[in-house]
C-alpha cells in the first residue's frame, strides 16, 4: 500500500472514529500497528491531526482544517486516479474488439467477474458482440450484471466465437481455464493483462 494511500485512510478512520483503540484503526486501514502508531504521530506533525488524552493509554484524535483539506485533496486524487484507470481499461478492451479475429466474433465468453468484467462487458455491447455468459471459478452467483454467471466452461451449451479475459488477480488462473476449454487461438487478452501473465507451466 502507498503512503498516500495509508495517510487517507488514517484521516477517513479519525473522521469516523477518533476515539478507537490504535489495535482496532490498525485492523481498519489493513496495516501493522507499529506503522499505524507512526502514521499517526507523522499526521500530528504535519498538523492534520490534533490528539487529546483522554485515560492513561488512550487518545481521542480529531482533524484540523488543513487535516480536512488533506483529506479532500488524497480522495480527489484517488478518484482521479480511478477515473484514468478506467478510460485507459475501457480503450484497451475497445481495441481488442475492433482487431482480429476478436473483430470477427458473434459470440463470446467474459472470464472474470469483477469490475473489470463490466468494463469488458460494456466494450463488447457497444461493438455488438453477444455475451453468451460470465465464467469466474470463485463466484457462488447465477448472474452478473445481468448475464448468466458460471463457476466453468462447461455450463455453457451455446458454442462461442472466443472468449476475453477480465480477471486482474488471477489472470494466470483465467488464460488457463479458457485455453483448456477453447483453445489459445480463441483467447483475448487486453494488452495491461498480457503484461502480467505469467507463462503457462510446461504440462
Amino acid at each position: 500500500m502507498e503512503q498516500p494511500q495509508i495517510i487517507l485512510d488514517i484521516l477517513e478512520s479519525v473522521d469516523r472514529d477518533g476515539e478507537r483503540s490504535q489495535r482496532s484503526r490498525a485492523s481498519e486501514v489493513g496495516i501493522a500497528l507499529g506503522l499505524t502508531n507512526a502514521y499517526l504521530k507523522f499526521c500530528l506533525r504535519k498538523g492534520y491531526l490534533k490528539a487529546r488524552k483522554i485515560s492513561p493509554r488512550s487518545y481521542r484524535y480529531m482533524l484540523t482544517p488543513k487535516g480536512f483539506a488533506e483529506k479532500s485533496r488524497l480522495a480527489m486524487n484517488r478518484l482521479s486516479a480511478s477515473l484514468d484507470f478506467v478510460r485507459a481499461v475501457r480503450g484497451e478492451y475497445a481495441a481488442l474488439y475492433a482487431s482480429e479475429p476478436v473483430r470477427q466474433w458473434e459470440s463470446m465468453v467474459i472470464v472474470g467477474a469483477s469490475t473489470l468484467a463490466e468494463i469488458c462487458a460494456i466494450c463488447a455491447m457497444e461493438r455488438g458482440i453477444r455475451i453468451e455468459a460470465i465464467v469466474d471459478p470463485n463466484s457462488t452467483d447465477q448472474h452478473k450484471f445481468g448475464l448468466p454467471l458460471h463457476r466453468d466452461f462447461s455450463a455453457i451449451a451455446e458454442a462461442v466465437g472466443g472468449a476475453v479475459i477480465a480477471d486482474l488477480e488471477q489472470t494466470g488462473r483465467a488464460r488457463d481455464m479458457a485455453e483448456d476449454a477453447l483453445g489459445a487461438d480463441r483467447i483475448a487478452i487486453p494488452p495491461f493483462l498480457r503484461a502480467i501473465l505469467p507463462k503457462r507451466a510446461a504440462a
